[in-house]
């Protein structure tokens, strides 16, 4: 449990005269905890498409094997199956990348189209509201005679 080449020991427990230290490392063990079940999850997913990996290769080599003739080598035949279940991996991944880019595309063109109409119509109204206050201020520059400045 203590011994040095354990990375999931308590450092503290070095330090056990530092009272300061212990507090700090309390700290970080909640801090660490989440880390800790962040990478649990993400062990788990890696296992979980591991094993389906394995599942889905088993059954893909034995009606390979049904269909092929003999004297091809077992090891070929995976080889084969496992390559083709990995490409078709990354076929789905690429079509599902492509629809996420596509979706985050339409939404940052939605979101400038809508930021440049809006900024069209406030353009539009403070335009609109200099012009009628000059108006009315060339309206009274020309009622009366004002002196030479």
């Amino acid at each position: 449990l203590n011994d040095p080449r354990n990375w999931s020991r308590r450092i503290s427990s070095e330090f056990a005269d530092d009272e300061d230290y212990k507090d700090d490392a309390n700290d970080y063990d909640d801090d660490d905890d989440d880390e800790e079940e962040e990478d649990r999850s993400l062990d788990l997913f890696v296992r979980f498409i591991e094993n389906v990996f394995k599942k889905l290769s088993k059954k893909a080599r034995k009606a390979v094997r049904s269909v092929l003739p003999v004297a091809i080598s077992t090891k070929l035949v995976g080889f084969s199956v496992n390559g083709v279940l990995l490409l078709t991996f990354l076929w789905v991944l690429k079509a599902f990348l492509e629809v996420v880019c596509t979706l985050g595309s339409v939404v940052f063109v939605s979101i400038l189209l809508v930021r440049g109409v809006w900024s069209g119509i406030t353009y539009l109204q403070e335009n609109r509201y200099l012009k009628v206050t000059q108006l009315d201020d060339d309206r009274h520059a020309w009622n009366g005679a004002q002196p030479a400045t």
